[in-house]
């Protein structure tokens, strides 16, 4: 079987900010993966600090290492700077469309405002995922840190960016959506 290369590409919590590289999201992700039986090789596109607008001032270096997939990441630290919905969503969906004119598929892993974020401004946030998934016709994850919440234990001191235990967590929970990708493309 083929081995199939991954473009993973967002912001820190692709990037594994305050962890071991061995510890980040991507190569915890890739190991689970190949512990399933799944061919992957997950190459990290992660930067720390990253808004979508700056994801996308450098998605050609994505699309440029000729990934079989990629998953798009961003959101987080939009969301912390209260930047505008819709334009995070203009951002994102330019990415969505970059790697489809390069007929690489790809997965949306999505961001859920935290508890300290204005009511109003998460309800007009919750919505930028779902509706890229459905207008792209794309897999999504709608939550990458569902089942870590905001549990002081499975977060670094800053309280922002999960440790080590958090991220296989959050590996542990999307494997099934990851491994379903990874048959679509096998197929």
């Amino acid at each position: 079987m083929a081995q199939i290369t991954i473009a993973a590409f967002g912001d820190s919590l692709t990037e594994g900010y305050g962890l071991p590289a061995y510890s980040s999201f991507p190569a915890q992700l890739e190991r689970k993966l190949l512990e399933e039986g799944c061919h992957v090789e997950i190459s990290n596109f992660g930067v720390s600090g990253d808004t979508s607008a700056d994801g996308l001032s450098r998605l050609v270096d994505v699309i440029e290492s000729n990934p079989d997939a990629a998953y798009i990441e961003f959101g987080a630290n939009d969301c912390f700077q209260l930047a505008d919905p819709q334009q995070i969503k203009a951002n994102i969906c330019a990415m969505v469309e970059a790697f489809q004119e390069a007929s690489i598929p790809v997965i949306l892993l999505g961001f859920r405002p935290m508890n300290f974020t204005p009511q109003s401004y998460s309800s007009a946030f919750n919505t930028i995922f779902p509706d890229i998934a459905q207008k792209y016709s794309i897999p999504i994850y709608e939550s990458l840190m569902k089942g870590i919440g905001e549990n002081p234990e499975f977060y670094q001191p800053d309280g922002i960016h999960p440790n080590d235990e958090g991220v296989a967590i959050m590996v542990e929970n999307i494997l099934p959506i990851f491994k379903d990708f990874h048959k679509e493309l096998t197929a």
